[in-house]
């Protein structure tokens, strides 16, 4: 599956080649900047580095990771100079130490099991950024496979105990879910 993963994605990098500029922070990080512990974050599925426009000036190293050699290679063009660790494979795959990240961010990327996992990798503390389809997004896309979907309140669950700063769903399409969310001490 990779492998197809790979090829679909590699193939829209490709097509949007001369759009490649350096994302814009994510509004979402924005408003929680303050609230960052720094240290070390994960990019998971970065694109083109939305994660690394996201982060505050307190992160010292940045992992970035995609599945498509082509955002990869187009992302560290564009943040070229900055302590970046670009590694291209799957996100979900690879395995991380305990309390090893300050902050994570997945934006438009969902997976609900990894979310599971890489809490464990994330500090106490630390602080876990999500922005991806929301469920009600496939009134608008009904061919959007509903695994890259997900409800406020599964993603709430799924960091419960946690202390969720936001939550929420976007009223209009197109339909987000976001969370921000601290790992308690």
């Amino acid at each position: 599956m990779a492998g197809f993963d790979r090829q679909r994605w590699n193939r829209r990098y490709r097509e949007a080649a001369e759009t490649h500029r350096r994302p814009e922070p994510n509004p979402l990080a924005l408003r929680w900047r303050e609230r960052m512990i720094g240290g070390r974050m994960l990019d998971a599925a970065c694109g083109l580095g939305r994660g690394i426009a996201s982060a505050g000036p307190e992160i010292r190293e940045v992992y970035a990771v995609d599945i498509s050699d082509v955002a990869v290679a187009a992302a560290r063009r564009l943040w070229a100079g900055r302590p970046i660790r670009w590694i291209v494979g799957d996100v979900t795959a690879l395995r991380w130490p305990p309390a090893f990240f300050g902050l994570v961010c997945a934006f438009a990327f969902t997976d609900r099991p990894f979310f599971r996992r890489i809490q464990d990798a994330i500090c106490p503390g630390g602080m876990f950024l999500y922005e991806g389809f929301s469920r009600r997004q496939m009134e608008v896309k009904p061919d959007l496979n509903p695994e890259w979907t997900s409800t406020p309140d599964q993603m709430a669950e799924l960091f419960g105990g946690w202390q969720v700063l936001e939550c929420a769903e976007n009223p209009a399409a197109p339909f987000r879910t976001r969370l921000a969310a601290i790992k308690p001490f």
